[in-house]
């Protein structure tokens, strides 16, 4: 049965079962295990929608019938706001939760779904899932992603070693580790492999590297995002990694060319089990062959859509691997400006793009006086030159000036 029609028919059981009986409509589907099938084992996400004429408070994920963690409510689920539109949360109608199986014997459990709604009343939300907890050491390997780069990303290095400029390249992400057992929860270590090859391991080769933006070839960084989403797992208040490769140094040493390679992130547990949480097909290229690196940034301030009046601050950060020469601020196409460059530091850009010249004080900022253009929506453009002269438009944003009393 496809998807859509699976749709149908369980809007037209809910329909004519909730419609007359409570006087309001309520719609939903529990879809269980984000990877499908009938087993979890350690952390194991669970995604549904639901719709109700009334609005919806919030979703309840149960096991056996007792609460256990609420859902987060209000992911966009196209289908069901082409299926359903008119419902107050139709366009943002989806659901999902990372259950902790761990919590549970292993066995049978039937997994399900509940809405509160905005009224008061409750609405089971079908269908119900039987579902067999495994929870034995061997299930509850190590488990993670890379945040950054992308897959297929060119990843450019400064292939002359007598260049004391490099450039350096970040890989972030982030693992974590469930365990049963006593001293088995938690990550041991966590490695980067480039084709194959073991190149750092947190354990042995974690440092404070300020030339590289901070503690580079390490476990144990902050990362709230995932605290937020696995609050249960030992390591995730500081579950983030961050190992940093000098991609041209890895092309002159001869042993790596130029072109396609895959980066594994391998990580290890307490009890010494092993799993590659991540693979990353990459390019690498020499700046050399490159005829130009094109500037980058952004434009913080002003912030799309948002009201100004009287003096206001166009502000963000711009990097260039040449070195910035120049910012040049635009609004409707005229210039208003050029930026006062390097005025600022950005953690989070010198964490990111290590080893660009400016990458400790990448910020630029302009103030302008916003009377000088009529009330109304107005478009800002920024272009960046570099120290050869290359110039290149970083960004563009919308902002509304209203200066009438």
């Amino acid at each position: 049965m496809n998807s859509r029609l699976r749709m149908v028919m369980v809007a037209l059981a809910v329909l004519a079962a909730a419609g007359p009986l409570s006087g309001q409509t309520t719609i939903g589907f529990f879809d269980g295990p984000t990877g499908g099938g009938n087993t979890a084992s350690g952390a194991v996400g669970m995604t549904g929608w639901v719709v109700a004429d009334v609005g919806v408070r919030r979703v309840i994920l149960q096991v056996d019938g007792v609460d256990v963690v609420q859902a987060g409510y209000g992911r966009p689920r196209p289908g069901v706001e082409r299926q359903f539109p008119g419902f107050p949360d139709s366009a943002a109608a989806g659901f999902g939760v990372i259950l902790n199986a761990t919590e549970h014997l292993d066995g049978l459990h039937v997994v399900s779904a509940r809405a509160e709604l905005m009224d008061g009343t409750f609405f089971d939300i079908p269908p119900k899932r039987t579902l067999l907890f495994q929870n034995s050491t061997h299930n509850l390997r190590p488990f993670g992603r890379i945040d950054r780069p992308n897959r297929n990303a060119d990843l450019v290095g400064n292939c002359d070693t007598t260049d004391p400029f490099r450039r350096f390249t970040v890989i972030e992400g982030w693992a974590l580790d469930l365990g049963v057992e006593i001293g088995d929860s938690g990550i041991g270590f966590v490695e980067i492999m480039l084709d194959g090859v073991i190149l750092a391991n947190s354990r042995r080769d974690c440092r404070f590297d300020f030339l590289a933006g901070g503690f580079t070839d390490c476990y144990g960084l902050t990362r709230l995002d995932v605290e937020n989403q696995y609050p249960f797992a030992l390591d995730a208040p500081n579950a983030g990694f961050r190992f940093v490769l000098d991609v041209g140094a890895l092309i002159a040493d001869g042993a790596r060319t130029e072109g396609h390679h895959t980066i594994t992130i391998r990580a290890g547990d307490i009890s010494n089990q092993n799993e590659n949480i991540a693979e990353l097909p990459v390019f690498f290229i020499c700046s050399q062959s490159l005829a130009d690196d094109l500037a980058f940034g952004l434009i913080e301030v002003p912030r799309p859509n948002r009201i100004y009046a009287g003096v206001m601050r166009f502000e963000g950060w711009a990097l260039d691997a040449d070195g910035v020469a120049l910012v040049e601020v635009f609004v409707d196409g005229e210039k208003i400006g050029n930026a006062d460059f390097g005025v600022d530091s950005r953690a989070s850009v010198a964490a990111q793009y290590p080893g660009f010249p400016d990458t400790l004080m990448p910020v630029w900022r302009l103030f302008f006086d916003s009377n000088k253009v009529v009330d109304g929506e107005h478009q800002a453009q920024v272009f960046v030159t570099d120290t050869l002269g290359n110039t290149v438009e970083i960004g563009e944003t919308s902002f509304i000036v209203d200066n009438v009393p």
